[in-house]
């Protein structure tokens, strides 16, 4: 009787924990210099499942600010997600849209999705696509083989779709990597940026819905 009594204060205490949080981060700073983009995800609900450098994902300067997100998974597909099938896995097939007016920089296609649980680390990014934006560059990674609606060159618009979230390149399982940068003209450099959404600034396991 006890023990039960300790695992149910333990549940409810959990969602109280969790309303802290969320109300602490909402007093933090958003990083200087982030830039406002549009949600590239839409008719859902979304989870931020790392944001920055995390046990050892986003290790590069480059990802400071890096996102990874997919669709907020039930409760039933966190028990089955190492065996799951791709075409059942909720954030698969995703669409993904552009978050800014741009055009189409530069990208990669044709690496194949490979199954839950597997990483293609010779490949990182996937099939990848930069969107060179006014001031800075996005670039969103993971995309489903052969999914792309345009091409390198093409003017993009917000809003639009550009293409499907896969499981391509070094991830274990669907969802979308996105991060900015801007460039020195002179040397190249990259300079990670931090992104807000609609004015939002993300944390790991943060939610939304679009």
């Amino acid at each position: 009787m006890k023990r039960s009594l300790i695992v149910i204060l333990f549940i409810l205490t959990i969602p109280s924990a969790v309303f802290i949080v969320r109300k602490y981060r909402e007093t933090l700073p958003i990083p200087a210099g982030a830039v406002s983009l549009e949600y590239p995800l839409k008719n859902g609900k979304y989870l931020v499942t790392a944001s920055g450098s995390f046990w050892g994902i986003h290790s590069r300067q480059i990802e400071k600010y890096a996102l990874d997100i997919l669709r907020f998974p039930s409760l039933g597909s966190l028990f089955k997600f190492h065996q799951a099938d791709l075409e059942t896995n909720e954030t698969y097939n995703t669409p993904v849209d552009s978050p800014c007016v741009g055009y189409v920089k530069k990208m990669r296609d044709g690496i194949a999705d490979q199954p839950i649980g597997i990483k293609n680390p010779k490949a990182p990014e996937g099939n990848f696509i930069v969107i060179g934006c006014p001031n800075f560059d996005v670039l969103m990674a993971h995309f489903k083989k052969g999914s792309f609606k345009i091409k390198e060159g093409d003017k993009v618009q917000t809003g639009e779709v550009i293409g499907l979230i896969g499981n391509s390149g070094n991830t274990d399982g669907p969802h979308l990597h996105i991060m900015i940068y801007s460039t020195d003209d002179s040397t190249g450099e990259k300079t990670p940026l931090p992104i807000t959404f609609n004015g939002r600034y993300f944390r790991i396991l943060d939610s939304f819905t679009n």
